[in-house]
């Protein structure tokens, strides 16, 4: 029980740290690791790492399909397709093996939307 009441401040920590991190892509990943280091290991890291080795196995179909979506989507998803093609690629280069490594992948592929949208 202690361990989710840490883990729900931490992540509260984190919502709040990235309302000022919003000029600076790169502080997720610091704010993502502070959570991971906190959150320590945890039950579902062993289902994580079954999952993601499975979905590891299909990474280049996964990232065809979504390179096909991104270059063939109508300009209305354009955005959410490119998004998704980044997020595919940060996920497919460290697949995460436990929740901390999660949080860290989730905040590698927000920056690197983030500096794709920038450098638009």
């Amino acid at each position: 029980m202690n361990r989710i009441v840490l883990a729900l401040v931490a992540l509260g920590a984190l919502a709040l740290a990235g309302c000022q991190s919003l000029n600076n892509p790169g502080a997720w990943g610091q704010i993502a690791a502070g959570v991971g280091a906190i959150v320590g290991e945890t039950s579902i890291d062993p289902r994580i790492e079954k999952v993601s080795a499975k979905l590891a196995e299909q990474c280049a179909t996964v990232q065809t399909a979504a390179l096909a979506v991104d270059l063939l989507s109508p300009s209305k998803v354009q955005q959410a397709a490119q998004d998704a093609r980044i997020a595919v690629a940060t996920f497919c280069a460290a697949p995460p093996r436990s929740v901390s490594e999660a949080l860290a992948s989730l905040a590698s592929a927000y920056a690197a939307i983030a500096a794709a949208r920038a450098g638009r």
